[in-house]
């Protein structure tokens, strides 16, 4: 169950302060007015619903976490809203599941949210371009939207994301659909695309296999790989896929979930914006799903499964990072600053400083029992 599910019975008393009227608005260029539209008002702290007819100038925006999230949004919005542009996909990339949030705006307490590879010295030199940009932005586009519809999945980060969004926009009076990307019956997965790359490569789990099909010329891969898709195609489609996050999909089983999405009502709005309020007065080190439900944690709540995945040989961190995050969707730099954090604390032992995961390797310390 999801953090947005389950919202039924009385609703608590509207927490937020009585807003004010919203400023008059002209139309943006190309767009018609709506004559009439339901807005959501509160009024003397008891929430109410009341259908108001009023000349507005609606724009949908679609609102998701991330840039894999984005980047297969972009590339979805053509079959499913080809009328919107693109510049209405907004990507809110701070991952709330980690650090302190009680300032959102505090750009020193968020920058490892924002990005959290400023510590990779590949990366560094861009990492304050990266933030700067965030908040110049997509936040002021997610602070004027008119109508959002919210896409996220099962992870720690769209889950806290999702409940942020969900939060804000209910404090204006701003209406907002959910699209929650869960599982899907592989029966209902749409037929593969076929190619049209001029040049393929085909991958498959046996190593063997790989080593031929490398050398394999191209006229012959383009034969094989139609029998090779529909083999893989029906292996799928006898399984329930489970996905973790919206970046995970592929367009055309985004569509599937876009048919899906719903409007959320008020009383489930003031739910969601309650459940943010809460994290944030808790302001824990971390934020995990219990229960398909974001809760606070402490900052070593991951790091038994770490210790776990670590083996007494030296290892690359990055296979530690990887089979970690086999485990839980989480961040792959979070998990390499844990590591460097039980290093310190003397758990396991970092027996080359690559400055990345990719680069540095570990070994779990063998205990010595007295």
């Amino acid at each position: 169950m999801s953090s947005a599910d389950g919202a039924q019975g009385l609703c608590p008393r509207d927490p937020r302060p009585s807003p004010g009227r919203r400023p008059a608005r002209t139309a943006p260029k190309g767009l018609a007015p709506l004559e009439s539209h339901s807005r959501l008002r509160a009024g003397r702290g008891i929430f109410h619903a009341s259908w108001v007819l009023e000349k507005e100038y609606i724009r949908m925006y679609w609102i998701c976490f991330g840039d894999s999230a984005m980047g297969m949004l972009m590339f979805a919005r053509s079959a499913l809203a080809p009328e919107m542009d693109r510049s209405r996909i907004i990507s809110l990339i701070d991952d709330l599941s980690i650090g302190d949030i009680s300032d959102l705006q505090d750009r020193e307490a968020r920058s490892f949210g924002i990005c959290p590879w400023q510590n990779d010295p590949e990366f560094a030199d861009s990492a304050g371009e990266y933030v700067t940009s965030y908040y110049r932005k997509a936040l002021p586009a997610f602070e004027a939207v008119d109508e959002a519809i919210i896409w996220y999945g099962d992870n720690p980060a769209e889950q806290c994301g999702m409940l942020r969004a969900a939060h804000d926009l209910y404090a204006r009076g701003v209406p907002f659909s959910l699209v929650h990307v869960d599982r899907l019956d592989g029966a209902q997965l749409p037929p593969p695309e076929r190619s049209a790359a001029s040049a393929i490569g085909i991958v498959t789990e046996n190593q063997r296999l790989n080593f031929i099909l490398r050398h394999t010329p191209q006229f012959l891969l383009r034969q094989i790989l139609p029998s090779i898709v529909q083999k893989c195609s029906r292996k799928r489609r006898a399984q329930l896929v489970v996905y973790r996050g919206v970046g995970e999909l592929m367009p055309g089983e985004a569509a599937i979930f876009y048919s899906r999405q719903r409007r959320v009502p008020g009383c489930e709005a003031k739910l969601l914006y309650s459940r943010w309020e809460q994290l944030v007065r808790e302001n824990a080190p971390l934020r995990v799903l219990q229960n398909g439900k974001p809760v606070s944690a402490p900052v070593g709540y991951y790091d038994e499964a770490i210790l776990a995945n670590t083996p007494e040989e030296e290892t690359r961190a990055a296979v530690v990072v990887g089979r970690t995050l086999g485990n839980f969707a989480v961040n792959d730099s979070f998990i390499f600053e844990r590591i460097r954090a039980l290093a310190l604390a003397g758990r396991l032992e970092i027996v080359k400083n690559g400055g990345n995961y990719r680069e540095t390797t570990v070994r779990r310390k063998i205990r010595v029992d007295g």
